[in-house]
């Protein structure tokens, strides 16, 4: 019982952080568009779609991605529209934008190395470590291009100022590069050094975030 107990208050605590950051997006649409800043308010709606895909996810595809995900998903979002637009850290603090890129970039790459680990995991392409970690690098640095390609766009559609020069961009594109980087070694050498029984529970959970019971791979 109080197994049971502890385990609900983890999952209602973590809800109610979940939400809570969720609601601070909320409270982004609606000061934005009290402001008559229209432009910030569509990044805001699409900010706060984003922080809601993993529910989106799970009710209509039933895949589950674990609440750490979730909450690093919206917490980046947070950072990004809350404190970065609204408090303007982006202009008060300079190494605040590199800090995103970086840690975006990271959470990018995390939802990237689950993806790839799970079609080596549960399909029958088999996957090399390293293939997995070159794959994880490239598919930071497309969504890191992708990026600043919307940066782009934007400025140049509604006349803003979100990048500041082949300088800066680069340095984006450098800090999406390590940020990629980072959790392909990270994540090359958390396999390699997974125990027997972790090994196992860290399939369970794949299987379970996809709601198979059956086909594990060895």
């Amino acid at each position: 019982m109080g197994i049971l107990r502890n385990k609900f208050l983890d999952i209602s605590l973590n809800n109610l952080l979940s939400w809570s950051m969720k609601s601070i997006l909320l409270f982004c649409i609606i000061y934005s568009i009290s402001r008559h800043n229209y432009v910030f308010a569509m990044a805001a709606i699409l900010a706060l779609f984003v922080s809601l895909l993993p529910q989106i996810l799970q009710r209509n595809f039933r895949i589950s991605l674990p609440w750490e995900i979730d909450c690093l998903i919206t917490f980046a979002l947070v950072l990004h529209i809350f404190f970065g637009e609204v408090l303007n850290f982006y202009e008060k603090v300079y190494i605040f934008d590199k800090g995103m890129h970086f840690f975006g970039t990271a959470i990018v790459a995390i939802l990237g190395f689950m993806f790839v680990y799970a079609i080596h995991y549960l399909t029958s392409i088999n996957l090399t470590l390293p293939s997995m970690g070159f794959f994880i690098v490239v598919f930071s640095l497309a969504v890191g291009a992708l990026w600043e390609i919307a940066e782009f766009t934007v400025d140049q559609v509604f006349g803003l100022t979100t990048q500041y020069g082949l300088y800066d961009t680069m340095l984006d594109l450098i800090y999406d590069f390590f940020g990629g980087v980072v959790v392909s070694i990270l994540g090359i050498f958390y396999i390699k050094k997974l125990e027997p029984k972790s090994r196992i529970k860290f399939h369970r959970s794949i299987r379970e975030a996809f709601h198979i019971r059956n086909g594990e791979r060895q």
